[in-house]
C-alpha cells in the first residue's frame, strides 16, 4: 500500500518545482510489493508515477525482509518489541507490546511449533510455505494475533488484500488491544487510499499505546496529510521521529518533508530531507532525494 498524495482540486497546490522534481521518485510504504522480498543489500526498482499520484515515502529498504524477526535490532531501552518469537514483516516488526495479554500467553505449543515453522520459511523466502504454517497456527489457535497479523501482512504482498484485511481483522477481534492488528488494517487503508480509515485505525492504535510505536504515528502523519490536516500530521510526524530514537523508519522524515512541502515551507523541507539521507540505506532513493534536495537547495538561492 503506497501511502500517497492524490493530486484533486482541494489538494494542497505544489509547485512546478516539487511536482517535477517528486515525479523522479516512487514514494511507497511498507515491506513487500512482490509475492516475497529481494534479498538484502540489492536495490530497489523504481517504476515510473502514474496518474499524477504522489507518494509518500522513499520505497528502497522497507521493501525487502532482512531475516524477518531482526530486521533492526532492539532499541537499549525496558521495553521489548512485540515479542521475541514473533516474525511480523517490517515495519510492523518494530511495533512495541508492553504486555502480552492473557489469551497470546494462552498459545498452545503446537501452534507456536507452527508459527515458528513460519517464522523460518520467510526468512528463506519461502512465501507459500509460510503461509500453509501460519494457516495451521491460526487453525489450531484462532486467537493467535501475532499469527494472524503475519498471515495477513503476507497475503498482502502477494496482493490478496481482502484475504490480508480479514486475516488482520482476526487478530483485532482475538485481542482487542493488539496494536500491529490496528496497523496492519491501516496499511491495507492506506494502500487503496481510504485515508480517513487509515487516520481511524492508527488512532485507535494510539489510543491503545500512546508513547512507544513510532509506526503508529507515522501512519497517522501520512494520513493527516492527505486528508490536508497539516497542524495534525506535523504533531504526529515530529512524535513519530522523537520516539524513532534508533532510526528504524527514516521514512517518517521524508513525510515530514511533504508535510513542510504542503506547509510551503522549504526550509524545514530542506532539514527533513537532511534527516531522511542521514538514514537511509538504498542507494538508488538516496540518489534521487540528494537530487530533489539539490533542487530544492537551487532554488533557494534564487
Amino acid at each position: 500500500m503506497p501511502l500517497s498524495t492524490q493530486a484533486g482540486n482541494d489538494a494542497p497546490r505544489l509547485s512546478a518545482r516539487s511536482s517535477l522534481s517528486f515525479a523522479k521518485v516512487l514514494f511507497s510504504v511498507i515491506v513487500v510489493t512482490q509475492a516475497l522480498p529481494r534479498a538484502s543489500g540489492q536495490g530497489s526498482s523504481i517504476p515510473e508515477v502514474q496518474n499524477g499520484e504522489i507518494r509518500t515515502m522513499p520505497s528502497g529498504e522497507p521493501d525487502r525482509i532482512q531475516q524477518a524477526t531482526v530486521r533492526n535490532a532492539p532499541p537499549t531501552t525496558t521495553k521489548t518489541f512485540a515479542t521475541p518469537d514473533t516474525c511480523l514483516l517490517p515495519p510492523l516488526n518494530t511495533t512495541v507490546v508492553p504486555i502480552a495479554s492473557k489469551v497470546q500467553l494462552q498459545i498452545p505449543s503446537n501452534a507456536r511449533k507452527e508459527y515458528q515453522r513460519a517464522c523460518t520459511a520467510l526468512k528463506d523466502k519461502k512465501g507459500t510455505d509460510a503461509e500453509k504454517h501460519l494457516q495451521a497456527a491460526v487453525d489450531d489457535y484462532p486467537k493467535y494475533s501475532a499469527a494472524w497479523v503475519t498471515l495477513g501482512q503476507l497475503l498482502v504482498s502477494r496482493q490478496r488484500m481482502q484475504e490480508g484485511r480479514a486475516a488482520c481483522s482476526e487478530a483485532v477481534t482475538a485481542d482487542s488491544n493488539y496494536v500491529p492488528a490496528y496497523l496492519c488494517m491501516a496499511d491495507i487503508a492506506a494502500r487503496a487510499h481510504d485515508w480517513g480509515e487509515a487516520l481511524s485505525l492508527s488512532n485507535r492504535a494510539l489510543e491503545i499505546d500512546p508513547s512507544h510505536n513510532a509506526v503508529a504515528y507515522e501512519y497517522n502523519a501520512a494520513a493527516n496529510l492527505n486528508l490536508h490536516n497539516l497542524a495534525d500530521a506535523e504533531k504526529s510526524g515530529l512524535r513519530a521521529a522523537e520516539l524513532d530514537k534508533n532510526h528504524h523508519e527514516p521514512r517518517v522524515y521524508f513525510v515530514l518533508a511533504q508535510i513542510y512541502e504542503a506547509k510551503h515551507d522549504p526550509t524545514n523541507e530542506a532539514v527533513q530531507l537532511r534527516e531522511y539521507l542521514k538514514y537511509a540505506d538504498n542507494p538508488d532513493d538516496v540518489a534521487m532525494v540528494k537530487q530533489y534536495l539539490s533542487e530544492l537547495e537551487t532554488q533557494g538561492q534564487k
